[in-house]
């Protein structure tokens, strides 16, 4: 129920009245207005008679307007709370938490202490200190600031690593029941995360050197692998080592969720990353199905499948080619075995021109920089390895060969693997041995992987990954687990509102704000609620939820 104002014209003036309203779905679902009450033209409706009415409505809850002007004292955002509140519940999160807390011998709120660190993950992402002053700004049922203490909250991380195995298998279970899903078909790719504080490494820490997303390559970082479905909802999630290959995790990541979640079957959808002759027979001997990403560089099948996808689509203007190949491949104990592959190709015109224009911009720069450099009044050695340094930087290092001599460098550019290079462009290729997916399908299918990088993106940006202050490896690793828990929320957040195509960040920022107030009145502490407007009404509706009444406080 709110109060709307209400415009005409007559005369050519405009006309205002005040009316009392309320919210309601007609039957095609459109949210539409229903008038309960006119007030009359706004202005007879002077501000003498707006504060009798509204006083006469307070003086009901035993309240006046004096008392609302002189005494609010306190405002905190609760819209976002609410939705996360309900969201919580339909996870069965408290059910989850519980059942693991039962043997623990915690006899603080856990919950409440879980529930703080992965709603401010999803609110307003900070550190654990920074944690208490955001509880302050916000009103969660049930929860009051003054019992959080830091010191639970690390106790309370610690919970969550040693619980991590069961609470994810059970969260995961529920997200696929609730999206009547299963796990037939499996995303799974890494990323990295860097970190900022400076400390020094010990034996086997968990912080290493290695190669960064980021471009970070200074710093010390942790892998992060995360397993989705086929719809991108995500269900677990690894932490590894920085200097870990990717190629040395997908074994280990595809046991442990064959044997927690009980399947036998399962399509692997992953980047060329994860591709090598171990992991290739150990996807073969175990009966999975897979579509990988092939590197069109490395691999001298994939250039053959170039050189004719090349020439088909001169041909034929198909962008989409498919090779069966016979490859072979042999275990680490040297056994060895012939497979029949299918090779799929797929071109975009638009990323080939990208590509070019990027290497053709890289490659003046390097030549301008080359001039500069041979023009220092410095030493020809020194000269020597600043070129050679600009080329590694500019990732040119395959397309020229740079020579030095007693008194010059001579620059010498490959215009064969140049050429090679712009044949390649706007391909990828992916390798596969399932058969009942045509050539489109497959690579619609490795496409999807943009759900997990997408996932990503949020983890590290809409969900602050980093910075992580934590050094040691169970915080560093319940640090991740937080931001994870939090990013199972978003997603099933941003499913429920796929009706009105609205994003979870939007969402939140919308719900923020409804408000409750809070103020002394006669030696009592009361609260009050703002009014929710339509669109914050649409999105509860969407997620399910109940609208926010004063009997929710």
């Amino acid at each position: 129920m709110f109060v709307k104002v209400s415009r005409s014209k007559r005369n050519n003036k405009v006309h205002e009245t005040l009316q009392i309203a309320e919210s309601y779905r007609d039957s095609n679902g459109k949210v539409r207005h229903r008038i309960l009450l006119h007030l009359g033209p706004t202005d007879k409706f002077i501000k003498k008679d707006v504060d009798t009415l509204i006083n006469g409505l307070l003086r009901a809850k035993g309240l006046t307007l004096q008392d609302l002007d002189s005494n609010i004292d306190n405002v905190k955002a609760f819209g976002q709370i609410w939705a996360l509140v309900h969201l919580w519940k339909e996870l069965k999160m408290s059910q989850i938490i519980a059942r693991q807390k039962e043997k623990s011998g915690i006899k603080f709120d856990l919950e409440a202490h879980l529930k703080s660190l992965i709603f401010n993950r999803l609110d307003d992402p900070s550190s654990k200190l920074k944690l208490l002053t955001w509880l302050e700004t916000v009103y969660i049922p049930g929860i009051n600031k003054d019992d959080i203490r830091y010191e639970y909250l690390l106790r309370a991380m610690d919970f969550l690593i040693a619980h991590k195995e069961k609470i994810e298998t059970q969260l995961a279970n529920r997200l696929l029941d609730l999206f009547n899903q299963d796990l037939k078909v499996c995303f799974y790719d890494l990323t990295s995360s860097y970190f900022e504080a400076e400390n020094s490494l010990v034996e086997g820490d968990i912080r290493q050197f290695g190669y960064s997303r980021d471009h970070r390559g200074d710093r010390e970082q942790i892998v992060i692998g995360v397993v989705m479905t086929g719809d991108g909802i995500p269900i677990a999630h690894y932490v590894f080592p920085g200097n870990k290959a990717d190629r040395s995790t997908l074994q280990e990541m595809l046991n442990d969720i064959r044997r927690r979640f009980k399947v036998k079957d399962i399509q692997l959808v992953a980047d060329k990353g994860l591709l090598s002759n171990d992991n290739l027979w150990h996807l073969i001997q175990q009966g999975y199905e897979f579509i990988l990403g092939e590197s069109v560089r490395q691999s001298k099948d994939a250039k053959s499948v170039i050189k004719e996808a090349n020439a088909h689509k001169e041909a034929t203007g198909e962008t989409i080619y498919e090779r069966l190949t016979e490859r072979e491949i042999k275990s680490k104990d040297g056994k060895k075995e012939k497979i029949k592959l299918r090779y799929v190709a797929s071109y975009n015109a638009a990323m080939a021109l990208k590509r070019y224009k990027n290497r053709i911009n890289r490659i003046n720069e390097f030549l301008e920089l080359s001039e500069e450099i041979k023009k220092k009044e410095i030493n020809t050695e020194d000269k020597y390895h600043q070129i050679k340094s600009v080329l590694s930087r500019k990732r040119l290092s395959r397309f020229f060969d740079v020579e030095l001599t007693e008194d010059t460098i001579e620059i010498h550019k490959q215009d064969e693997v140049l050429s090679e290079e712009e044949k390649s462009d706007g391909w990828f290729i992916v390798i596969s041995n399932a058969h009942d997916l045509s050539k489109s399908e497959l690579i619609a299918r490795y496409k999807d992987l943009k759900y997990v990088e997408h996932g990503f993106y949020e983890l590290k940006h809409s969900l602050n990954l980093r910075p992580n202050f934590h050094w040691t490896e169970k915080r560093i690793r319940a640090h991740v687990m937080v931001c994870f828990l939090a990013f199972q929320m978003a997603v099933l957040f941003e499913k429920r509102l796929s009706g009105i195509k609205l994003s979870w960040q939007r969402a939140m920022e919308s719900l923020r704000r409804v408000v409750v107030v809070e103020w002394e009145n006669e030696g009592r502490r009361r609260k009050g609620l703002s009014r929710v407007h339509v669109e914050q009404l649409e999105i509860f509706q969407e997620i399910g939820s109940s609208k926010p009444t004063l009997l929710s406080l």
